[in-house]
Order: C-alpha cells, then structure tokens, then sequence
C-alpha cells in the first residue's frame, strides 16, 4: 500500500477538512472516467485518513513496510529537485523518518 499521506499529498497533521480538501482537489485533477488507477488510489487514501480516529488507527496499527515508491516521493516529492539529499534518503532506507 503507498502511503496515503503521500498520495493525498498531506502531512501527519492533517486535520479533517484538510483531508477532504486534499481529497476533493485530487478527484478532481484525476476523474475516474481520465485516470481510474490514480483516482482508487486516491479513494484508498481517504477512506483510509477520513477522521481523525481513522488516521490514529492508520499510525498505531498498519504495519506494512513503506514501498520503494514511497521512499522516493518522500525523497523527492513532485515538483521539488528530483536529486534527493544523502542524509535524507539513507536515513529513510534505515526508517528513521
């Protein structure tokens, strides 16, 4: 599973209306009828991060490891220099961030 802070393009302290607007602008820019595959994703993500009970139950009990995908785009997220820091990404590799 990516992760579906990243997918929504959201921080850990995302409140409600933060999800939802993060949500709704990404259906938005991906339609199902354009994109099918982004937008599941996007609706994994929301169903996943809808409350705020939601989100602490997605902190304290999902133990699935972070995808290669989703070491990257915390590397190097979309629209910032696709070169990411050493530190960063080795201390991403040893999970630590």
């Amino acid at each position: 599973m990516n992760d579906p802070y990243l997918t929504l393009g959201l921080t850990a302290d995302a409140d409600d209306a933060a999800v939802e607007a993060a949500y709704l602008a990404g259906i938005k820019r991906f339609p199902p009828e354009r994109d099918a595959h982004r937008f599941e994703a996007l609706r994994r993500a929301y169903e996943t991060l809808r409350t705020h009970r939601d989100r602490l139950a997605y902190e304290l009990f999902d133990t699935t490891p972070p995808q290669a995908a989703d070491l990257l785009d915390k590397a190097a997220p979309i629209g910032a220099s696709r070169r990411p820091e050493p530190a960063l990404f080795a201390a991403l590799l040893r999970g630590e961030t």
